[in-house]
């Protein structure tokens, strides 16, 4: 009994073992496609062909909605995704989730730090001069999406396949949806919507891989080798 009480409650990972290869192989497509999309559009001005196939599609699907697609872009503003990812990570501590917690406010932080950053020195402008790659907006609504499904996956727990598979779902849903709305109602090109959701997946997913690596390492350190163990629903103080 004074075991059971005294000893520390295991540490819940922010990504689960099993999904860390996949999610590894998700931030290595995701940097590679932004970096040949941030080569190909770097000093120029205007849209490409891409862009010209996908804005006459999108155009053709939405022009009856301009009005909600304008409310929609909202969600990806600073300031609502600086809400989210402190309410998310609020929500994550109240779960014991504390890594998971870091990663909300950090990976959309990074993120939203990084499409700012990146604008000037990429240097792709619209046609009136205002710089266009990455889309911070769908960026913004990527990395909270992104945070949502972790959560979710911490959660539920589900297999490697449907747990990485709920995770690239929600994104695209969330991220697609905000990428459709910008490029509706012509806030950017088709090709930066796709860059912003790039640099979310690589920086959100990339923060979580990062701090799971650092824990092992200091559990390594202080304590040697030592598999870490999925905590199991007895333990997390749930019963059926």
């Amino acid at each position: 009994m004074l075991d059971r009480v005294t000893s520390p409650r295991p540490h819940i990972p922010a990504l689960a073992a099993s999904l860390r290869r996949p999610a590894l192989v998700l931030v290595v497509g995701a940097t590679v496609l932004f970096s040949v999309l941030a080569a190909h559009y770097a000093g120029r001005t205007g849209d490409g062909m891409v862009d010209g196939h996908a804005q006459t599609w999108v155009d053709a699907a939405t022009a009856p909605h301009l009005p909600a697609l304008r409310m929609l872009t909202q969600l990806g503003s600073p300031p609502l995704v600086v809400l989210a990812s402190f309410a998310l990570a609020g929500m994550c501590l109240a779960l014991r989730r504390r890594r998971l917690a870091v990663v909300a406010v950090v990976g959309p932080g990074l993120t939203g730090l990084a499409t700012t950053l990146l604008k000037p020195a990429i240097g792709r402008t619209t046609e009136f001069g205002g710089f266009a790659f990455p889309s911070g907006h769908t960026g913004g609504a990527t990395s909270i999406a992104l945070v949502l499904a972790l959560l979710l996956v911490s959660l539920v727990r589900p297999g490697r396949t449907t747990g990485i598979a709920l995770i690239v779902s929600i994104a695209l849903a969330v991220g697609g949806t905000i990428g459709v709305a910008l490029i509706g109602t012509d806030a950017h090109y088709p090709t930066d919507t796709v860059g912003g959701f790039c640099a979310a997946v690589a920086i959100v997913l990339g923060t979580a891989l990062l701090l799971e690596r650092g824990a092992v390492w200091v559990r390594t350190r202080n304590e040697g080798p030592a598999d870490e163990a999925e905590p199991s629903s007895s333990s997390l103080g749930i019963s059926g």
